[in-house]
């Protein structure tokens, strides 16, 4: 495995996984739960699988967050809340990205997305680069985005592991409000438990 931005993996290991796991509870524990489920396939595009990671997380820095930001219906009181994994099964490169997106912002946020991605990958894309839809069931798509998961740990989760291929660069994520030091601030307290893995004190 590489350091740094070319570094390589073919699974999601344990640590991560247990960050994006919590990750999906602390959105809701915040009051802004993961709402709009977005999968850009990179394959679709000019980038290459080497720089797919980076495009996608100059995409959340650069046009995202931006846009979130400077909103006037916002005016800054929505951070980004989101946690995103990168898959390469079948020779395809692509990014599952779980996001909030504010009620009314929706269609918005829909119809700006292929213009970040074009401005990340230096070109247009296609039309089906991206497909978006809600997202109803949190614990059943935190089972689908982690099945690439060190198979290992997977029973724990109960999630059925599946080769997700090779990927250059951070194969996943989450947003700043979501992470270790955030949980900490909002009282959710993880406990590891023999039969069934990783819980909160709040839920199970």
């Amino acid at each position: 495995m590489n350091n740094g931005r070319y570094r390589e993996s073919r699974q999601i290991g344990r640590k991560p996984a247990a960050n994006l796991h919590h990750a999906t509870r602390v959105a809701e524990r915040i009051g802004r739960p993961l709402n709009q489920f977005v999968t850009i396939n990179y394959s679709h595009t000019a980038c290459s699988p080497r720089e797919a990671s980076a495009a996608f997380r100059k995409l959340l820095a650069s046009w995202y967050a931006r846009w979130l930001r400077r909103h006037q219906k916002l005016k800054g009181r929505c951070p980004p809340t989101h946690v995103w994994v990168f898959e390469a099964a079948g020779g395809q490169v692509a990014v599952h990205w779980a996001v909030h997106i504010p009620r009314g912002l929706v269609r918005e946020f829909r119809r700006s997305l292929p213009q970040w991605i074009a401005a990340t990958v230096g070109e247009p894309v296609p039309h089906d680069t991206v497909k978006h839809r809600p997202i109803y069931n949190v614990t059943g798509l935190k089972r689908y985005v982690l099945k690439g998961m060190d198979p290992h740990f997977a029973p724990l989760w109960k999630i059925r592991p599946v080769p997700q291929g090779l990927i250059v660069g951070k194969r996943s994520g989450f947003s700043r409000n979501l992470g270790p030091t955030a949980r900490a601030r909002v009282g959710y307290r993880p406990q590891r438990h023999r039969s069934t893995g990783w819980t909160s004190d709040a839920t199970a």
